[in-house]
């Protein structure tokens, strides 16, 4: 692959605003689509992932959140 054919790494989803496509393969990408018709998510080379909804940051395993601790609404389930 030259420097000219690149591919973006990630690109928005035509499709639906909660996904994103992330490359997979290059060679994929840069061949024309030979699927099924209709729409897809992404085109071919990419898959999908949906989009964070919030940005957040880790302790080790641990999230680290900016807001006070919140009590679990619900009931634990019984045994």
């Amino acid at each position: 692959m030259t420097a000219g054919d690149e591919r973006p790494a990630i690109l928005p989803s035509g499709a639906d605003d909660e996904y994103e496509c992330v490359l997979v393969d290059p060679l994929a990408a840069a061949a024309p689509s030979e699927g099924e018709p209709g729409e897809h998510l992404c085109p071919p080379g990419y898959v999908p992932r949906r989009k964070r909804r919030a940005p957040y940051r880790l302790q080790g395993k641990e999230l680290v959140s900016e807001d006070p601790p919140e009590e679990n609404p619900g009931e634990p389930p019984e045994r």
